[in-house]
């Protein structure tokens, strides 16, 4: 895709998002947990979601008593979560490359591979420095990301069948830069009554790439997970769960 824009992806699917065929993430209760769990061992109780979509993780949040905050590029996104709870959660519709809110959380996440979806190093990079700057003085960030090694064999281009149905059929089409760590692709939903086209870009990191992402914002690994239960991180591993801290304390 041409001059991708990453507004595009929240436009085009907030209305169909939860529950579709686009596979929200099933672990919602334990991604929550996981984050009770951390911010009760370091006695925070403020939290900052960058990429948080449609509440998924911060409604659960301020129903069990954190300050939640989100920012999200979608006003899609944001208004899809306002229908679905009638919440008053702070959500700064702008991009989580470069955005100021003027204070500092106890954690700071990015679930979902949201930070996958930036569609360049360079913004990733920018991202996680914003993060940092977000963070309090012991504030942890954490990063989920789904694991790429299934990604590096997928060849140039091609198409993915999804489901085949007698009243649905859904395609995935996509064209793979492995130079870059690009899948630009687009979910294609295809019924009797038309065709929807749902499009993405996707830029994946090696885990010892974003840890040195994270190094060149001021951070070091603290401990990285399998999934949001704590498994072990190990080469069988799908996904991990980092947790981030300051390698030096900063100056607030």
């Amino acid at each position: 895709m041409t001059h991708w824009d990453e507004s595009l992806y929240g436009a085009r699917i907030a209305g169909v998002y939860d529950g579709s065929v686009f596979g929200a993430a099933g672990d919602t209760d334990e991604a929550v947990e996981f984050l009770v769990v951390l911010a009760e061992e370091s006695a925070g109780r403020t939290m900052l979601e960058l990429g948080s979509g449609t509440g998924r993780l911060l409604i659960p949040l301020a129903e069990r008593g954190y300050q939640v905050e989100g920012v999200e590029l979608s006003p899609e996104m944001v208004a899809r979560m306002r229908e679905k709870s009638g919440n008053e959660i702070p959500v700064t519709v702008g991009d989580m490359v470069d955005f100021d809110l003027g204070r500092r959380f106890d954690i700071v996440f990015l679930a979902y591979n949201s930070l996958h979806c930036l569609s360049t190093q360079e913004r990733q990079v920018a991202c996680l420095r914003t993060a940092a700057r977000h963070l309090s003085v012991d504030g942890v960030l954490v990063c989920e990301a789904s694991l790429p090694y299934p990604l590096t064999r997928l060849p140039p281009k091609g198409v993915t069948t999804v489901s085949v149905g007698a009243d649905e059929v859904v395609l995935i089409p996509y064209r793979h830069d492995q130079v870059g760590q690009v899948i630009e692709s687009a979910t294609v939903v295809i019924r009797e009554d038309g065709i929807k086209i749902y499009p993405s870009c996707n830029r994946y990191a090696w885990p010892p790439e974003l840890d040195l992402m994270a190094q060149l914002s001021g951070l070091r690994l603290r401990a990285r997970y399998g999934d949001w239960t704590r498994t072990p991180f190990d080469a069988l591993s799908d996904n991990h769960v980092c947790l981030y801290e300051f390698a030096e304390r900063p100056v607030v």
